[in-house]
């Protein structure tokens, strides 16, 4: 019913830029495309875990900023960004509604961050969820805020970071995990120290993702340290479907970072 009812707004407001403006319609980014493809796999796959959809972020500051943006008469903009936010917020106050298991998905809810797939390293042992904050912190360049958003999520398992793309497709998909812990909420975390072992990973092993269809899977081509100013690891392509995994090297110092990079195994 919500992509439904989103469908027809997306639909409604190219419409009517077309009939006022008389322009093309238009092209939808790639970006955006992406998001609202993940936001509907998060939304609309069965699972028993708390969900935190940052469908106002993806929907509102994208979609609806893009769209909206192309039509001069503002009175029709606010009118479909007012209809959008009010969908969104139904699907949010839905979602809201779950039980809360153990206060995990509060602290998670409060930070906009979702569990999105799971990481598997078969040949080191590791296996772990993968968790994905909202595009809020990263839209507004609030590196600050986004740098504690990531390690709230560090306390329960890997975390990518927002920019990602999905598992599978073209761009990078870029994934980080302490390899020790660097706080006291991270010693008490079971995942404090989830990839001490990444730097014993050799070239050629694989790495596997798994989403609510069949484990995608990664084939190590490259390892790499660089020091955290080298913000360049985080930058996006869309020639290859790339994973990069993230970790602080040395394992028990904050001083470096490993990059493991492997390349999707085609089928």
């Amino acid at each position: 019913m919500v992509y439904a009812a989103l469908l027809a707004i997306v639909s409604s407001l190219v419409l009517w830029t077309s009939a006022i403006d008389n322009v093309p319609l238009p092209q939808v980014p790639q970006k955006i495309v992406t998001q609202f493809d993940e936001f509907l796999q998060r939304i609309f796959k069965p699972s028993q875990e708390v969900q935190t959809i940052s469908v106002k972020e993806i929907m509102i500051e994208d979609l609806g900023a893009h769209f909206a943006s192309s039509v001069e008469e503002s009175h029709i903009r606010a009118s479909v960004l007012q209809e959008l936010e009010s969908i969104v917020d139904k699907e949010q106050e839905t979602v809201q509604d779950q039980p809360v298991v153990h206060g995990v998905a509060t602290e998670l809810e409060q930070w906009g961050i979702a569990r999105a797939w799971s990481i598997t390293i078969p040949s080191l042992g590791i296996r772990a969820p993968v968790l994905l904050p909202s595009m809020k912190n990263w839209s507004l360049r609030a590196w600050d805020m986004l740098e504690e958003q990531m390690q709230v999520g560090l306390n329960h398992g890997a975390v990518a970071y927002p920019n990602s793309s999905g598992p599978g497709r073209k761009g990078n998909l870029i994934i980080a995990g302490h390899s020790s812990p660097p706080t006291e909420s991270a010693r008490k975390s079971e995942f404090g120290s989830l990839f001490s072992l990444l730097p014993d990973i050799k070239i050629g092993e694989v790495i596997s993702i798994t989403t609510a269809g069949s484990p995608i899977t990664y084939r190590v081509f490259e390892k790499t340290i660089v020091s955290p100013q080298m913000t360049s690891i985080l930058e996006q392509q869309s020639e290859e479907s790339i994973l990069k995994v993230i970790t602080c090297f040395p394992v028990g110092s904050t001083r470096d970072r490993l990059v493991v990079l492997a390349k999707k195994i085609d089928e």
